[in-house]
Protein backbone atom coordinates (compact mmCIF):
# COMPACT_ATOMS: atom_id res chain seq x y z
CA UNK A 1 0.00 0.00 0.00
CA UNK A 2 1.37 3.50 -0.70
CA UNK A 3 2.88 5.53 2.23
CA UNK A 4 -0.12 7.60 2.66
CA UNK A 5 -2.18 4.89 4.01
CA UNK A 6 0.64 3.25 6.36
CA UNK A 7 3.90 2.94 6.92
CA UNK A 8 4.36 -1.30 5.47
CA UNK A 9 6.96 -1.68 3.29
CA UNK A 10 6.17 -2.71 -0.47
CA UNK A 11 9.23 -4.50 -0.57
CA UNK A 12 9.01 -8.58 -1.00
CA UNK A 13 10.48 -11.06 1.59
CA UNK A 14 13.11 -12.85 0.02
CA UNK A 15 12.00 -16.06 0.79
CA UNK A 16 9.18 -15.32 -2.01
CA UNK A 17 11.32 -16.07 -4.86
CA UNK A 18 12.63 -19.35 -6.03
CA UNK A 19 16.03 -19.60 -7.72
CA UNK A 20 16.66 -15.84 -6.28
CA UNK A 21 19.68 -14.31 -4.26
CA UNK A 22 19.04 -13.32 -0.70
CA UNK A 23 20.56 -10.24 -1.32
CA UNK A 24 18.26 -8.51 -3.63
CA UNK A 25 16.75 -5.32 -2.98
CA UNK A 26 13.95 -3.33 -4.53
CA UNK A 27 15.12 -0.55 -6.63
CA UNK A 28 12.74 2.80 -7.03
CA UNK A 29 11.77 3.82 -9.91
CA UNK A 30 13.49 6.79 -10.58
CA UNK A 31 17.10 5.18 -11.24
CA UNK A 32 15.10 3.02 -13.46
CA UNK A 33 14.16 -0.95 -13.06
CA UNK A 34 16.91 -3.48 -12.01
CA UNK A 35 16.97 -6.37 -14.28
CA UNK A 36 19.56 -8.45 -11.45
CA UNK A 37 19.37 -12.01 -10.69
CA UNK A 38 17.12 -12.02 -7.36
CA UNK A 39 16.24 -8.55 -6.72
CA UNK A 40 12.56 -7.06 -7.04
CA UNK A 41 11.52 -3.66 -8.91
CA UNK A 42 9.49 -1.28 -6.90
CA UNK A 43 8.46 2.11 -8.79
CA UNK A 44 7.22 4.29 -7.26
CA UNK A 45 4.50 6.86 -8.67
CA UNK A 46 2.79 9.68 -6.59
CA UNK A 47 -0.40 11.74 -7.10
CA UNK A 48 0.98 13.31 -10.12
CA UNK A 49 1.76 10.05 -12.12
CA UNK A 50 0.36 10.40 -15.72
CA UNK A 51 -1.64 6.83 -15.58
CA UNK A 52 -4.75 8.33 -13.61
CA UNK A 53 -7.53 5.26 -12.65
CA UNK A 54 -11.21 6.02 -13.15
CA UNK A 55 -12.88 8.67 -10.88
CA UNK A 56 -14.09 7.04 -7.64
CA UNK A 57 -16.08 8.74 -4.65
CA UNK A 58 -13.84 9.95 -1.81
CA UNK A 59 -15.56 8.27 0.67
CA UNK A 60 -17.17 4.65 1.53
CA UNK A 61 -20.67 4.44 0.49
CA UNK A 62 -23.05 3.69 2.97
CA UNK A 63 -24.55 0.16 2.95
CA UNK A 64 -28.16 -0.27 1.39
CA UNK A 65 -28.01 -3.90 2.42
CA UNK A 66 -26.55 -6.02 5.01
CA UNK A 67 -22.72 -7.47 4.23
CA UNK A 68 -23.11 -10.80 2.66
CA UNK A 69 -21.89 -13.00 5.79
CA UNK A 70 -19.79 -16.18 4.85
CA UNK A 71 -20.93 -19.66 5.28
CA UNK A 72 -18.27 -21.95 5.63
CA UNK A 73 -17.78 -25.21 3.22
CA UNK A 74 -17.76 -28.22 4.82
CA UNK A 75 -14.52 -29.10 3.31
CA UNK A 76 -13.42 -25.76 5.48
CA UNK A 77 -14.53 -26.92 8.52
CA UNK A 78 -13.05 -30.53 8.49
CA UNK A 79 -10.06 -29.38 6.90
CA UNK A 80 -7.85 -32.24 8.92
CA UNK A 81 -9.29 -34.93 6.63
CA UNK A 82 -9.42 -32.87 3.90
CA UNK A 83 -6.04 -32.17 3.26
CA UNK A 84 -5.08 -35.79 3.08
CA UNK A 85 -8.05 -36.60 0.58
CA UNK A 86 -6.92 -33.75 -2.01
CA UNK A 87 -3.33 -34.89 -2.03
CA UNK A 88 -2.90 -36.05 -5.65
CA UNK A 89 -3.01 -39.55 -6.16
CA UNK A 90 0.60 -40.28 -8.30
CA UNK A 91 0.26 -38.94 -11.69
CA UNK A 92 -3.49 -39.83 -12.62
CA UNK A 93 -5.00 -36.72 -12.16
CA UNK A 94 -7.09 -37.40 -9.26
CA UNK A 95 -6.60 -36.88 -5.46
CA UNK A 96 -7.36 -39.42 -2.73
CA UNK A 97 -10.45 -37.88 -2.11
CA UNK A 98 -11.81 -38.77 -5.65
CA UNK A 99 -10.28 -42.27 -5.78
CA UNK A 100 -12.04 -43.12 -2.32
CA UNK A 101 -15.43 -41.94 -3.64
CA UNK A 102 -14.38 -43.64 -7.38
CA UNK A 103 -13.82 -46.97 -5.75
CA UNK A 104 -17.08 -46.88 -4.05
CA UNK A 105 -19.04 -46.25 -6.73
CA UNK A 106 -17.24 -49.20 -8.69
CA UNK A 107 -17.48 -51.53 -5.72
CA UNK A 108 -21.89 -50.87 -5.94
CA UNK A 109 -22.15 -50.99 -9.33
CA UNK A 110 -20.07 -54.55 -10.24
CA UNK A 111 -21.77 -55.50 -6.79
CA UNK A 112 -25.07 -54.99 -8.53
CA UNK A 113 -24.05 -56.26 -11.89
CA UNK A 114 -22.30 -59.89 -10.24
CA UNK A 115 -23.72 -60.39 -7.02
CA UNK A 116 -24.78 -63.84 -7.35
CA UNK A 117 -24.34 -64.38 -11.46
CA UNK A 118 -20.89 -66.18 -11.68
CA UNK A 119 -22.58 -69.46 -11.89
CA UNK A 120 -23.34 -71.61 -14.63
CA UNK A 121 -26.97 -69.95 -15.08
CA UNK A 122 -25.22 -66.52 -15.37
CA UNK A 123 -28.16 -63.88 -15.74
CA UNK A 124 -26.81 -60.78 -17.56
CA UNK A 125 -29.97 -58.90 -17.68
CA UNK A 126 -29.71 -57.54 -14.53
CA UNK A 127 -26.05 -55.70 -15.85
CA UNK A 128 -28.20 -54.20 -18.52
CA UNK A 129 -30.63 -52.67 -16.10
CA UNK A 130 -28.01 -51.25 -14.26
CA UNK A 131 -26.30 -49.95 -16.91
CA UNK A 132 -29.45 -48.29 -18.52
CA UNK A 133 -30.27 -47.03 -15.24
CA UNK A 134 -27.03 -44.69 -15.35
CA UNK A 135 -28.72 -42.72 -18.37
CA UNK A 136 -30.60 -39.74 -16.23
CA UNK A 137 -26.87 -39.84 -14.13
CA UNK A 138 -24.25 -39.79 -16.99
CA UNK A 139 -26.48 -37.30 -18.85
CA UNK A 140 -26.91 -34.83 -15.88
CA UNK A 141 -23.54 -34.86 -15.57
CA UNK A 142 -22.56 -33.84 -18.76
CA UNK A 143 -25.35 -31.10 -18.83
CA UNK A 144 -23.97 -27.12 -18.82
CA UNK A 145 -26.93 -26.88 -16.70
CA UNK A 146 -28.02 -29.45 -14.50
CA UNK A 147 -29.39 -29.55 -10.84
CA UNK A 148 -26.43 -31.84 -9.75
CA UNK A 149 -24.07 -28.49 -9.82
CA UNK A 150 -26.97 -26.30 -8.91
CA UNK A 151 -27.19 -28.02 -5.29
CA UNK A 152 -23.59 -28.22 -4.87
CA UNK A 153 -22.65 -24.70 -6.19
CA UNK A 154 -20.28 -26.10 -8.28
CA UNK A 155 -20.05 -25.89 -12.49
CA UNK A 156 -20.49 -28.09 -15.10
CA UNK A 157 -16.65 -28.33 -15.09
CA UNK A 158 -15.95 -29.48 -11.84
CA UNK A 159 -18.24 -32.41 -12.58
CA UNK A 160 -16.72 -33.43 -15.36
CA UNK A 161 -14.97 -35.82 -13.63
CA UNK A 162 -17.72 -37.47 -12.36
CA UNK A 163 -19.23 -37.57 -15.79
CA UNK A 164 -16.06 -39.76 -17.17
CA UNK A 165 -16.20 -42.76 -14.07
CA UNK A 166 -19.78 -42.74 -14.78
CA UNK A 167 -19.11 -43.29 -18.35
CA UNK A 168 -16.78 -45.86 -17.62
CA UNK A 169 -19.03 -47.89 -15.06
CA UNK A 170 -21.62 -47.68 -17.73
CA UNK A 171 -19.22 -49.16 -20.30
CA UNK A 172 -18.44 -51.87 -17.90
CA UNK A 173 -22.06 -52.84 -17.17
CA UNK A 174 -23.06 -52.90 -20.59
CA UNK A 175 -20.26 -55.11 -21.20
CA UNK A 176 -20.90 -57.33 -18.90
CA UNK A 177 -24.67 -57.22 -20.25
CA UNK A 178 -23.04 -57.86 -23.88
CA UNK A 179 -20.67 -60.92 -22.61
CA UNK A 180 -23.15 -62.47 -20.54
CA UNK A 181 -25.96 -63.01 -23.60
CA UNK A 182 -22.85 -63.99 -26.25
CA UNK A 183 -22.13 -66.28 -23.46
CA UNK A 184 -25.36 -67.38 -23.27
CA UNK A 185 -26.08 -67.94 -27.12
CA UNK A 186 -22.70 -69.86 -28.11
CA UNK A 187 -23.96 -72.40 -25.16
CA UNK A 188 -27.20 -73.01 -26.86
CA UNK A 189 -25.85 -73.12 -30.09
CA UNK A 190 -27.84 -69.78 -31.20
CA UNK A 191 -24.92 -67.19 -31.36
CA UNK A 192 -25.83 -66.12 -35.18
CA UNK A 193 -29.72 -65.93 -34.58
CA UNK A 194 -29.29 -64.37 -31.05
CA UNK A 195 -27.50 -61.55 -32.16
CA UNK A 196 -29.36 -60.76 -35.24
CA UNK A 197 -32.44 -60.47 -33.31
CA UNK A 198 -31.12 -57.16 -31.62
CA UNK A 199 -29.89 -54.49 -34.18
CA UNK A 200 -31.17 -51.94 -31.80
CA UNK A 201 -29.52 -52.79 -29.34
CA UNK A 202 -26.56 -52.97 -30.54
CA UNK A 203 -26.44 -49.61 -32.07
CA UNK A 204 -26.89 -48.89 -28.59
CA UNK A 205 -23.88 -50.66 -27.39
CA UNK A 206 -21.85 -49.45 -30.63
CA UNK A 207 -23.21 -45.80 -29.36
CA UNK A 208 -21.14 -46.64 -26.06
CA UNK A 209 -18.09 -48.08 -27.41
CA UNK A 210 -17.82 -44.83 -30.27
CA UNK A 211 -17.68 -42.83 -26.63
CA UNK A 212 -15.97 -44.35 -24.54
CA UNK A 213 -13.29 -44.58 -27.63
CA UNK A 214 -13.14 -41.57 -28.48
CA UNK A 215 -13.03 -39.88 -24.57
CA UNK A 216 -9.98 -41.15 -24.15
CA UNK A 217 -7.29 -38.64 -22.95
CA UNK A 218 -4.70 -38.20 -25.80
CA UNK A 219 -8.08 -38.11 -28.49
CA UNK A 220 -10.19 -35.38 -25.66
CA UNK A 221 -7.24 -33.36 -25.70
CA UNK A 222 -5.26 -33.18 -29.16
CA UNK A 223 -8.47 -33.69 -31.44
CA UNK A 224 -10.96 -32.14 -29.41
CA UNK A 225 -13.01 -31.25 -32.67
CA UNK A 226 -13.29 -34.88 -33.06
CA UNK A 227 -14.51 -35.74 -29.57
CA UNK A 228 -16.86 -33.36 -29.73
CA UNK A 229 -18.78 -34.22 -33.00
CA UNK A 230 -18.71 -37.97 -31.59
CA UNK A 231 -20.07 -37.84 -28.28
CA UNK A 232 -23.51 -36.36 -30.50
CA UNK A 233 -23.58 -39.13 -32.59
CA UNK A 234 -22.85 -41.55 -29.68
CA UNK A 235 -25.51 -39.92 -27.90
CA UNK A 236 -28.10 -40.22 -30.43
CA UNK A 237 -27.87 -43.60 -30.85
CA UNK A 238 -27.19 -45.18 -27.34
CA UNK A 239 -30.90 -42.88 -27.39
CA UNK A 240 -32.20 -44.07 -29.96
CA UNK A 241 -31.19 -47.59 -29.58
CA UNK A 242 -32.20 -48.30 -26.24
CA UNK A 243 -35.90 -46.89 -26.91
CA UNK A 244 -36.70 -50.29 -29.00
CA UNK A 245 -33.99 -52.73 -27.14
CA UNK A 246 -36.04 -53.26 -23.89
CA UNK A 247 -39.66 -52.82 -23.09
CA UNK A 248 -38.92 -50.48 -20.68
CA UNK A 249 -35.88 -48.75 -22.32
CA UNK A 250 -38.43 -45.76 -24.02
CA UNK A 251 -38.26 -44.18 -20.32
CA UNK A 252 -34.78 -44.36 -19.65
CA UNK A 253 -34.48 -42.76 -23.14
CA UNK A 254 -37.43 -40.13 -22.63
CA UNK A 255 -35.28 -39.30 -19.11
CA UNK A 256 -31.96 -38.58 -21.08
CA UNK A 257 -34.04 -36.80 -23.63
CA UNK A 258 -35.41 -34.29 -20.96
CA UNK A 259 -32.17 -33.89 -19.31
CA UNK A 260 -30.65 -32.70 -22.79
CA UNK A 261 -33.55 -30.65 -23.60
CA UNK A 262 -33.71 -28.32 -20.61
CA UNK A 263 -29.76 -27.74 -20.96
CA UNK A 264 -30.49 -26.61 -24.31
CA UNK A 265 -33.36 -24.63 -23.52
CA UNK A 266 -31.14 -22.57 -20.73
CA UNK A 267 -28.11 -22.44 -22.94
CA UNK A 268 -30.97 -20.91 -25.81
CA UNK A 269 -31.96 -18.41 -22.84
CA UNK A 270 -28.18 -17.69 -21.89
CA UNK A 271 -26.99 -16.88 -25.79
CA UNK A 272 -25.99 -13.92 -27.43
CA UNK A 273 -25.87 -13.18 -30.87
CA UNK A 274 -23.79 -10.16 -31.17
CA UNK A 275 -20.63 -8.39 -32.49
CA UNK A 276 -17.90 -8.25 -30.78
CA UNK A 277 -14.34 -5.90 -31.36
CA UNK A 278 -11.51 -7.94 -31.27
CA UNK A 279 -7.62 -6.53 -30.95
CA UNK A 280 -4.64 -8.08 -31.26
CA UNK A 281 -2.56 -7.79 -28.02
CA UNK A 282 1.07 -8.63 -29.48
CA UNK A 283 2.58 -8.06 -25.31
CA UNK A 284 0.25 -10.71 -24.20
CA UNK A 285 0.27 -12.73 -26.77
CA UNK A 286 -3.85 -13.17 -26.97
CA UNK A 287 -6.72 -11.60 -28.40
CA UNK A 288 -8.77 -9.12 -26.61
CA UNK A 289 -12.42 -9.82 -27.24
CA UNK A 290 -14.89 -6.64 -26.09
CA UNK A 291 -18.91 -6.97 -26.15
CA UNK A 292 -19.77 -3.19 -25.04
CA UNK A 293 -23.42 -3.91 -24.74
CA UNK A 294 -23.12 -6.73 -22.29
CA UNK A 295 -23.21 -5.21 -19.03
CA UNK A 296 -24.63 -7.32 -16.39
CA UNK A 297 -25.53 -10.80 -15.79
CA UNK A 298 -22.29 -12.75 -14.52
CA UNK A 299 -20.09 -12.96 -11.53
CA UNK A 300 -16.40 -12.59 -10.88
CA UNK A 301 -14.49 -15.56 -11.80
CA UNK A 302 -17.11 -17.36 -14.12
CA UNK A 303 -16.81 -17.74 -18.04
CA UNK A 304 -18.59 -17.94 -21.03
CA UNK A 305 -18.88 -19.94 -24.17
CA UNK A 306 -17.54 -18.26 -27.26
CA UNK A 307 -18.25 -19.08 -30.80
CA UNK A 308 -16.96 -17.08 -34.33
CA UNK A 309 -19.37 -16.81 -37.27
CA UNK A 310 -16.91 -15.55 -39.89
CA UNK A 311 -15.96 -17.21 -43.23
CA UNK A 312 -12.14 -16.75 -41.89
CA UNK A 313 -12.72 -18.31 -39.04
CA UNK A 314 -14.12 -21.32 -40.92
CA UNK A 315 -17.59 -22.57 -41.83
CA UNK A 316 -17.95 -24.79 -39.17
CA UNK A 317 -16.47 -22.90 -36.13
CA UNK A 318 -19.67 -21.95 -35.00
CA UNK A 319 -20.38 -25.33 -33.56
CA UNK A 320 -17.27 -25.68 -31.77
CA UNK A 321 -17.43 -23.51 -28.12
CA UNK A 322 -14.37 -22.31 -26.14
CA UNK A 323 -14.51 -21.42 -22.19
CA UNK A 324 -13.31 -18.02 -21.88
CA UNK A 325 -13.21 -16.20 -18.35
CA UNK A 326 -14.31 -12.63 -17.96
CA UNK A 327 -12.05 -10.34 -17.12
CA UNK A 328 -14.73 -7.18 -16.31
CA UNK A 329 -17.32 -7.70 -13.46
CA UNK A 330 -21.15 -6.81 -14.10
CA UNK A 331 -22.65 -3.76 -13.53
CA UNK A 332 -19.33 -1.89 -13.07
CA UNK A 333 -19.55 1.84 -13.08
CA UNK A 334 -17.18 2.51 -16.44
CA UNK A 335 -19.57 -0.13 -18.02
CA UNK A 336 -16.94 -1.68 -20.38
CA UNK A 337 -19.06 -4.95 -20.65
CA UNK A 338 -18.10 -8.50 -21.24
CA UNK A 339 -14.17 -8.49 -21.78
CA UNK A 340 -12.00 -11.07 -22.79
CA UNK A 341 -8.43 -12.78 -23.35
CA UNK A 342 -7.67 -15.55 -26.04
CA UNK A 343 -4.52 -16.58 -25.49
CA UNK A 344 -2.85 -18.01 -28.75
CA UNK A 345 -2.42 -21.62 -27.89
CA UNK A 346 -3.94 -23.39 -30.85
CA UNK A 347 -5.27 -23.08 -34.50
CA UNK A 348 -8.73 -21.80 -33.95
CA UNK A 349 -7.10 -19.10 -31.34
CA UNK A 350 -3.88 -18.48 -33.59
CA UNK A 351 -6.05 -17.78 -36.39
CA UNK A 352 -8.40 -15.05 -34.14
CA UNK A 353 -5.49 -13.84 -33.42
CA UNK A 354 -4.56 -12.78 -37.37
CA UNK A 355 -8.05 -11.53 -37.87
CA UNK A 356 -7.94 -9.69 -34.78
CA UNK A 357 -5.34 -7.64 -37.16
CA UNK A 358 -8.05 -7.34 -40.20
CA UNK A 359 -7.92 -4.94 -42.78
CA UNK A 360 -6.14 -1.62 -42.81
CA UNK A 361 -8.03 0.96 -41.08
CA UNK A 362 -11.46 2.10 -42.59
CA UNK A 363 -10.89 -1.17 -44.69
CA UNK A 364 -14.00 -3.29 -45.39
CA UNK A 365 -12.66 -6.84 -45.98
CA UNK A 366 -14.18 -9.79 -48.41
CA UNK A 367 -14.79 -12.38 -45.23
CA UNK A 368 -17.32 -10.19 -43.07
CA UNK A 369 -14.93 -7.96 -41.41
CA UNK A 370 -15.02 -4.62 -40.82
CA UNK A 371 -12.15 -2.64 -39.74
CA UNK A 372 -12.51 -0.21 -36.60
CA UNK A 373 -8.51 1.00 -36.72
CA UNK A 374 -5.17 -0.67 -35.92
CA UNK A 375 -4.63 -4.40 -35.02
CA UNK A 376 -8.83 -3.72 -34.06
CA UNK A 377 -11.95 -5.45 -35.81
CA UNK A 378 -15.31 -6.07 -35.63
CA UNK A 379 -16.84 -10.23 -35.57
CA UNK A 380 -19.75 -11.40 -35.19
CA UNK A 381 -20.13 -13.98 -32.36
CA UNK A 382 -22.58 -16.16 -30.49
CA UNK A 383 -21.59 -15.75 -26.46
CA UNK A 384 -22.82 -18.15 -24.20
CA UNK A 385 -23.05 -18.32 -20.49
CA UNK A 386 -22.01 -17.44 -17.59
CA UNK A 387 -21.00 -20.70 -16.51
CA UNK A 388 -18.49 -21.74 -13.41
CA UNK A 389 -17.26 -19.28 -10.83
CA UNK A 390 -17.16 -19.37 -7.49
CA UNK A 391 -20.54 -20.76 -6.49
CA UNK A 392 -21.66 -20.35 -3.32
CA UNK A 393 -18.64 -18.46 -2.51
CA UNK A 394 -18.58 -14.59 -1.65
CA UNK A 395 -15.39 -13.38 -2.38
CA UNK A 396 -16.20 -10.12 -0.43
CA UNK A 397 -17.61 -11.78 2.72
CA UNK A 398 -14.01 -13.08 3.42
CA UNK A 399 -11.41 -11.32 5.66
CA UNK A 400 -8.80 -11.55 2.99
CA UNK A 401 -8.35 -12.60 -0.27
CA UNK A 402 -5.30 -14.60 -1.98
CA UNK A 403 -5.37 -14.28 -5.53
CA UNK A 404 -3.18 -16.20 -8.03
CA UNK A 405 -3.05 -16.06 -11.94
CA UNK A 406 -1.18 -17.36 -13.97
CA UNK A 407 -0.74 -15.75 -17.71
CA UNK A 408 -3.76 -15.30 -19.64
CA UNK A 409 -5.31 -16.57 -16.01
CA UNK A 410 -5.35 -12.78 -15.31
CA UNK A 411 -8.68 -12.40 -16.50
CA UNK A 412 -10.31 -14.03 -13.31
CA UNK A 413 -7.74 -12.22 -11.41
CA UNK A 414 -8.44 -8.93 -12.47
CA UNK A 415 -12.68 -9.34 -12.15
CA UNK A 416 -12.23 -10.91 -8.51
CA UNK A 417 -10.36 -8.48 -7.43
CA UNK A 418 -12.43 -5.76 -9.03
CA UNK A 419 -15.54 -7.11 -7.78
CA UNK A 420 -14.10 -7.27 -4.01
CA UNK A 421 -13.45 -3.31 -4.70
CA UNK A 422 -16.51 -2.74 -5.81
CA UNK A 423 -17.98 -4.06 -3.06
CA UNK A 424 -15.67 -2.26 -1.04
CA UNK A 425 -16.78 1.00 -2.24
CA UNK A 426 -20.36 0.23 -1.90
CA UNK A 427 -19.64 -0.56 2.21
CA UNK A 428 -20.79 -4.51 1.31
CA UNK A 429 -17.39 -5.79 2.28
CA UNK A 430 -15.74 -7.65 4.58
CA UNK A 431 -12.51 -7.57 3.32
CA UNK A 432 -9.50 -6.08 4.60
CA UNK A 433 -6.76 -7.46 2.81
CA UNK A 434 -6.31 -8.50 -1.04
CA UNK A 435 -2.96 -10.09 -2.24
CA UNK A 436 -2.81 -10.31 -5.98
CA UNK A 437 -0.23 -12.70 -7.73
CA UNK A 438 0.36 -12.33 -11.37
CA UNK A 439 2.95 -15.11 -12.93
CA UNK A 440 4.01 -14.03 -16.51
CA UNK A 441 6.71 -15.25 -18.62
CA UNK A 442 7.62 -12.01 -20.46
CA UNK A 443 7.48 -8.74 -18.52
CA UNK A 444 6.57 -6.94 -21.49
CA UNK A 445 3.02 -8.41 -20.61
CA UNK A 446 2.74 -5.81 -17.87
CA UNK A 447 2.89 -2.58 -20.16
CA UNK A 448 -0.81 -3.42 -21.21
CA UNK A 449 -2.31 -4.00 -17.58
CA UNK A 450 -0.35 -1.52 -16.03
CA UNK A 451 -3.47 1.19 -16.22
CA UNK A 452 -5.98 -1.12 -14.77
CA UNK A 453 -3.25 -2.51 -11.98
CA UNK A 454 -2.92 1.57 -11.71
CA UNK A 455 -7.08 1.81 -11.38
CA UNK A 456 -7.07 -0.60 -8.52
CA UNK A 457 -4.20 0.84 -6.15
CA UNK A 458 -6.01 4.46 -7.07
CA UNK A 459 -9.29 3.14 -5.52
CA UNK A 460 -8.10 1.02 -2.54
CA UNK A 461 -6.22 4.11 -1.66
CA UNK A 462 -9.22 5.89 -0.74
CA UNK A 463 -10.47 3.17 1.09
CA UNK A 464 -9.93 3.13 4.40
CA UNK A 465 -11.25 -0.42 5.36
CA UNK A 466 -9.07 -2.17 2.62
CA UNK A 467 -5.52 -2.91 1.52
CA UNK A 468 -3.91 -4.04 -1.74
CA UNK A 469 -0.62 -5.50 -2.78
CA UNK A 470 0.30 -6.54 -5.82
CA UNK A 471 3.13 -8.70 -7.25
CA UNK A 472 3.95 -9.49 -10.60
CA UNK A 473 6.65 -12.34 -11.17
CA UNK A 474 8.21 -12.99 -14.63
CA UNK A 475 10.13 -16.28 -15.59
CA UNK A 476 12.12 -15.17 -19.07
CA UNK A 477 14.66 -12.67 -18.66
CA UNK A 478 14.10 -8.87 -19.88
CA UNK A 479 14.42 -7.77 -23.38
CA UNK A 480 14.34 -5.38 -25.86
CA UNK A 481 14.01 -2.06 -24.29
CA UNK A 482 11.61 -2.94 -21.43
CA UNK A 483 13.31 -1.90 -18.50
CA UNK A 484 13.92 1.79 -20.59
CA UNK A 485 9.84 1.99 -21.16
CA UNK A 486 9.61 0.74 -17.57
CA UNK A 487 11.57 3.69 -16.22
CA UNK A 488 10.45 6.47 -19.21
CA UNK A 489 6.62 6.91 -18.05
CA UNK A 490 5.17 3.53 -17.41
CA UNK A 491 6.08 3.40 -13.62
CA UNK A 492 4.45 0.66 -11.33
CA UNK A 493 2.79 2.14 -8.31
CA UNK A 494 4.51 2.06 -4.72
CA UNK A 495 2.88 -1.10 -3.89
CA UNK A 496 3.16 -3.39 -6.60
CA UNK A 497 6.64 -4.89 -7.01
CA UNK A 498 7.92 -6.65 -10.15
CA UNK A 499 10.08 -9.97 -9.43
CA UNK A 500 12.27 -12.09 -11.17
CA UNK A 501 11.98 -15.88 -11.13
CA UNK A 502 8.89 -18.19 -9.73
CA UNK A 503 6.68 -17.70 -6.49
CA UNK A 504 7.19 -19.68 -3.52
CA UNK A 505 3.54 -19.71 -2.72
CA UNK A 506 3.89 -21.62 0.62
CA UNK A 507 6.10 -18.98 1.94
CA UNK A 508 3.69 -16.22 0.43
CA UNK A 509 0.33 -17.63 1.58
CA UNK A 510 1.77 -18.70 4.83
CA UNK A 511 3.05 -15.12 5.48
CA UNK A 512 -0.48 -13.82 3.88
CA UNK A 513 -2.27 -15.66 6.62
CA UNK A 514 -0.20 -14.34 8.91
CA UNK A 515 -1.32 -10.66 8.17
CA UNK A 516 -4.67 -11.98 8.06
CA UNK A 517 -4.46 -13.24 11.87
CA UNK A 518 -3.29 -9.14 12.55
CA UNK A 519 -6.34 -7.42 11.43
CA UNK A 520 -8.65 -6.37 13.81
CA UNK A 521 -11.47 -8.83 14.42
CA UNK A 522 -15.07 -8.18 14.78
CA UNK A 523 -17.59 -9.14 17.68
CA UNK A 524 -17.56 -12.75 15.06
CA UNK A 525 -14.26 -12.80 14.78
CA UNK A 526 -12.57 -12.77 11.19
CA UNK A 527 -14.20 -14.32 8.73
CA UNK A 528 -11.50 -16.87 6.80
CA UNK A 529 -8.84 -16.59 3.84
CA UNK A 530 -10.29 -17.19 0.14
CA UNK A 531 -7.34 -18.32 -2.20
CA UNK A 532 -8.23 -18.10 -6.21
CA UNK A 533 -6.13 -19.20 -8.77
CA UNK A 534 -6.94 -19.90 -12.25
CA UNK A 535 -3.94 -20.61 -14.79
CA UNK A 536 -1.77 -23.63 -16.35
CA UNK A 537 -2.56 -27.13 -14.28
CA UNK A 538 0.95 -26.73 -12.34
CA UNK A 539 0.49 -23.36 -11.21
CA UNK A 540 -2.88 -24.17 -9.75
CA UNK A 541 -1.65 -27.73 -8.01
CA UNK A 542 1.22 -25.26 -6.52
CA UNK A 543 -1.22 -23.12 -5.11
CA UNK A 544 -3.65 -26.00 -3.66
CA UNK A 545 -0.42 -27.63 -2.22
CA UNK A 546 0.58 -23.93 -0.14
CA UNK A 547 -2.96 -24.23 0.62
CA UNK A 548 -3.01 -27.43 2.38
CA UNK A 549 0.67 -26.98 3.92
CA UNK A 550 -1.68 -24.07 6.35
CA UNK A 551 -1.26 -25.44 9.96
CA UNK A 552 -4.47 -26.03 11.65
CA UNK A 553 -4.03 -23.41 14.43
CA UNK A 554 -3.40 -20.77 11.88
CA UNK A 555 -6.75 -21.95 9.73
CA UNK A 556 -8.76 -21.23 12.69
CA UNK A 557 -7.29 -18.39 14.00
CA UNK A 558 -8.20 -16.68 10.49
CA UNK A 559 -11.56 -17.97 10.18
CA UNK A 560 -10.89 -21.09 7.34
CA UNK A 561 -9.47 -20.91 4.24
CA UNK A 562 -11.48 -22.06 1.35
CA UNK A 563 -9.82 -22.55 -2.13
CA UNK A 564 -11.67 -20.86 -5.77
CA UNK A 565 -9.93 -22.59 -8.79
CA UNK A 566 -11.40 -21.46 -12.60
Amino acid sequence: MSSSKNNESTEHVNPQRQGTSSSGASTSGEDGPSNKKGSALTFDVGPASHIEGHSIPSLVSPPAQPVPSRVASLTAKFHRVNRYLHLPLFATGYNYGQAVAFSVYAFFICFGCFYKTFTPAFGPKRAGFIATGQYPIIFALGAKNNVVGFMLGVGYEKLNAWHRWVGKMMFVSSMAHVVGYLVRWTAAGRLVSGSQRQPHGWAAFAGLCLLSVISIPPIRKYSYGMFWHAHWMGYVMMIVGMVWHADDGWKWSVAASVIIIFDQICRLFKTSFTYATITAVPELGCTRVEVPHLTRGWRAGQHVRLRTVSTVMGAFDALEAHPMTIATVSESSGREGVVLYVKKAGDWSNRLYEAAKGPEKGEISEKGIESEGEKSTKMRMIIEGPYGGPGHDVLSSFSSAFIVAGGSGITFGLSSVDEIIREAEKGLAKTKLIEFIWVIQDPASLLHMMLVLQTFVNRVARLPTLDIKIDVFYTRAMSGNIPETLNNGFNLPANVTLSPGRPKFDAMLDHFVDRTRQLPEGPEGLHGTVVGCCGPESLCHSVKRAELSIKGRKRDAVGGIEVVEE
